[in-house]
């Protein structure tokens, strides 16, 4: 048997992981495992490989990220730069039941719609749902004054200043009225309005009158949490896997010159193995760089299992700060701190340019 060596096999630009599929069988086929080093891959064990890395591009929050509002009464299940899978428990709130019997002495029902302002803070309104929301009062959506949330444009629903719709949910208001003759006032989603429960009802003391909520992620990747006055901010930034060495698949393998011609005769997508007239394997900084890259070799701390940052601002730029206490106001980029995720911006304050560092998320493109 001859010695295993590293050897690389030049595809064209995009067949890689088809290619590596294809040999896969052909040698299991063939039986000739025991001529290849398995290699632990996403998967299982491997016998070729298409070294990848990972990516999160610098406006991922704003262009590719998932983000939830989390309020502080939530108990939150996450922590930040940790991993995530889709599907995932995010935060959950407990059941809420009544300290004492109480009866239901109104019941009405509303839309809840929070706007979110650029230096993060909320405002919130409550609009009967027998008037209406208009078609574009959507989450996501960007609002400036001047805007009505209603269809019949009522002065009270007029949005008065800038942000952006974070949440647009169906709510009661339910008012209750304690034994000892205290009343109180709750506003609870209708998807955890407890069921049977109408105007007048009497509720016994530890009834349920909100269920458990629960916020689960919708996307896999990397979590950042951010905390402000009134919330946290949770958002899941997409990791893309990118081709690290485009068109080329990667074995370590002991077959002889003729046996591996033979391996990749035919198949789709393959153009030859590195090497002018004859196979050559692949050793030395260039290989350990591959392993490293692909996992298959210890990384320095600093790397290990980090995905990189791309960073879509330059040196020079002008942008707009677009949370945080110098929301709107506009600068030119002075450094970009790739590890830290920050940005140094020169804000001209009282006509004095004064630097402030800031996250690349807190920026926008002019």
């Amino acid at each position: 048997m001859q010695r295993k060596k590293w050897y690389a096999i030049q595809t064209y630009a995009g067949s890689e992981l088809r290619v590596k599929r294809q040999l896969d069988e052909r040698v299991r086929k063939l039986g000739l495992e025991r001529h290849f080093e398995r290699i632990a891959g996403e998967d299982g064990e491997e016998l070729f490989f298409v070294p990848v890395e990972e990516v999160i591009t610098s406006r991922s929050r704003r262009g590719r990220a998932t983000e939830y509002q989390i309020p502080y009464d939530y108990d939150l299940m996450v922590k930040s730069n940790a991993r995530i899978q889709r599907g995932a428990l995010i935060a959950r709130r407990a059941p809420r039941h009544l300290r004492a019997a109480a009866e239901v002495v109104g019941l009405e029902s509303f839309w809840r719609v929070v706007i979110e302002l650029l230096n993060r803070g909320e405002v919130e309104y409550l609009i009967p749902q027998g008037k209406g929301l208009r078609r574009d009062v959507r989450v996501g959506e960007r609002v400036r004054p001047g805007v009505p949330l209603t269809r019949d444009v009522a002065d009270k629903y007029i949005v008065d200043t800038r942000g952006q719709i974070v949440v647009r949910e169906r709510v009661r208001r339910m008012k209750l009225r304690y034994e000892d003759g205290e009343e109180e006032t709750r506003i609870i989603p209708e998807a955890y309005f407890p069921p049977r429960v109408a105007e007048g009802t009497v509720l016994p003391e530890g009834a349920e009158i909100e269920r458990e909520h629960k916020i689960y992620s919708g996307a896999t990747g990397l979590v950042k949490v951010k905390e402000y006055k009134e919330k946290r901010v949770v958002s899941v930034q997409r990791i893309e896997k990118r081709r690290l060495i485009p068109g080329y698949v990667f074995s370590k393998m002991g077959l002889d010159e003729d046996e591996m011609q033979d391996l990749i005769e035919g198949t789709d997508g393959v153009i030859g193995y590195v090497g002018r007239y004859h196979p050559v394997p692949i050793e030395g900084k260039e290989m350990h760089f591959i392993q490293r890259k692909a996992g298959l070799a210890e990384a320095p701390a600093a790397e290990a299992k980090r995905p990189k940052v791309e960073v879509e601002f330059e040196v020079g730029e002008v942008v707009q700060i677009v949370e945080g206490p110098f929301a709107d106001f506009t600068g030119e980029i002075k450094e970009l701190d790739k590890e830290a995720e920050e940005a140094v911006v020169m804000v001209k304050i009282f006509g004095r340019e004064t630097p402030v560092r800031i996250a690349f998320d807190g920026i926008d493109k002019v």
